[in-house]
């Protein structure tokens, strides 16, 4: 097909994930030089985030904007990018319409929107934390997703021994459930995430809390099943169990669920209360409620169904990648799991078959083979299988420095990644509290209420809710 002689063709991508940053570029690098063909990407996010290095954020061992490359970075004069929310996808007569705020971030004067029309779309828009309809711990507990969880998390982790420091001194009954730290689920980011809590806190209490005893913290990681890692290998994730468990202390609880939460207890099914001011939730995603809603075929996590070529079963040149996607692995007849490596080929290959539309050729059907499965367990710990072969240890663990150091995009990104490393190694980290919007509110909130109770000569407290972590905008 001619695209020089026909009407312009608009695609659109949504998305600035993983899926869409490589549809992005495929799209652009065929059409660099076509004036007929209009590329546009869409998000709520301006940045890609590396996701497989977050625990590395909180814990300090890597700064935040290292791991998060502008999406304008990877669009060049082909590729537009647009920053807002999708508030509404018209499949039948192909209107993608998007909502911005005017004026400040947190604070807008206004809301405005945009409607898009597009021939060939891709819907890449990601994940949300899965709660599972759980109110309270939804409330209670912090999660481990995007830049802004670790930033938070990281900030109350360093409060939290600040305030353990106070108590010690006192020996107050506050000191347990301030050191009990708390990890929910026993999958990739679960088994990361306590790996570097547990190393985060302990090399604080040592380097700067010299007064709390490092021996009264407790870690504990709480999974579902009978076994972590599934999606590596089991044996393997015995090996990471026993290395957790033994090596660094960190007590299982297996077969176990959380129930309920408050802001300072965990209770379990069972019954079991677990008193902690730190609760982190890894157990599971879900798309958000805009995907649940289109009006097209869903599996039962309400992630959109594709035909094999990753397009739409209902409609045409509409296609779904990454997370937000159920894509069936055509070996195993189960859906691909929602990881980086295999968003990186959903996008490639929906990109590919608008190609393939637009020149007249026969789309292309999904056929990636999962290359392998990696996790770190802690410090130069790690476990991976990588084409049926299994490693662990420290050979694990630099494999997997060594894989995700090569798909850092940007020549700069590797070597300020690669600087913070180094970093790491010669220099005790970092226990600065850089408070952002949230954090600010929250203290100036405490010194209204102090000046209140002052001039009402009371001792009455207000409960101060500052929970406002996400922003929706609706």
């Amino acid at each position: 097909m001619n695209t020089s002689n026909s009407s312009p063709i608009n695609i659109i991508i949504l998305g600035s994930g993983f899926a869409a940053i490589e549809a992005l570029k495929k799209l652009q690098k065929k059409y660099k030089n076509n004036s007929n063909v209009d590329i546009k990407i869409i998000s709520r996010d301006n940045f890609l985030l590396f996701t497989p290095m977050l625990p590395e954020v909180f814990s300090g061992m890597i700064e935040p904007r290292h791991i998060v490359t502008p999406v304008r970075s990877f669009s060049n004069k082909k590729g537009k990018f647009y920053h807002g929310y999708v508030q509404d996808i018209n499949f039948e007569k192909k209107i993608v319409t998007v909502k911005y705020s005017i004026g400040r971030y947190y604070q807008p004067i206004s809301y405005e929107k945009k409607e898009f029309n597009f021939d060939y779309l891709v819907i890449a828009l990601g994940s949300e934390t899965n709660f599972f309809g759980n109110a309270n711990i939804e409330k209670n507990s912090f999660t481990m997703k995007t830049i802004n969880d670790a930033f938070v998390l990281r900030n109350h982790i360093i409060n939290i021994l600040e305030q353990a420091s106070l108590e010690s001194n006192y020996k107050s009954d506050l000191t347990d459930p301030l050191l009990t730290f708390v990890v929910i689920g026993g999958g990739f980011s679960g088994i990361e995430t306590v790996g570097e809590l547990n190393h985060f806190v302990k090399d604080a209490i040592k380097d700067y809390y010299n007064n709390i005893n490092p021996n009264n913290v407790k870690i504990f990681l709480i999974n579902a099943g009978n076994s972590i890692l599934t999606e590596v290998d089991e044996d393997l994730g015995e090996y990471a169990k026993i290395v957790l468990e033994k090596k660094e202390g960190i007590e299982f609880k297996m077969n176990s669920m959380a129930k309920d939460a408050t802001r300072d207890k965990l209770i379990l099914e069972n019954g079991e209360k677990i008193s902690t001011y730190t609760m982190i939730w890894t157990a599971g995603v879900t798309p958000d409620e805009l995907v649940k809603k289109l009006e097209c075929e869903h599996d039962k996590n309400g992630r959109i169904k594709t035909k094999d070529n990753l397009e739409l079963s209902s409609f045409s040149n509409i296609y779904a990648a990454g997370d937000c996607a159920s894509i069936t692995n055509p070996f195993s007849g189960k859906s691909y799991p929602p990881t980086a490596q295999h968003a990186i080929k959903e996008g490639q290959l929906a990109a590919q078959n608008i190609i393939n539309n637009i020149d007249g050729k026969k789309s292309k059907k999904i056929r990636y083979k999962t290359r392998g499965t990696m996790a770190t367990i802690g410090k130069r710990e790690g476990v991976a299988k990588i084409f049926g072969f299994k490693f662990k240890g420290l050979t694990a663990w630099f494999l997997w420095r060594t894989f995700y150091f090569s798909k850092i995009p940007m020549i700069k990104k590797k070597l300020r990644i690669m600087s913070d490393w180094s970093m790491d190694l010669i220099f005790h980290s970092d226990v600065s509290m850089i408070k952002g919007y949230i954090e600010e509110s929250h203290d100036n909130s405490i010194k209204e209420n102090e000046k209140k109770n002052n001039n009402n000569d009371t001792n009455n407290s207000e409960e101060i809710n500052f929970n406002q972590t996400k922003i929706k905008i609706s």
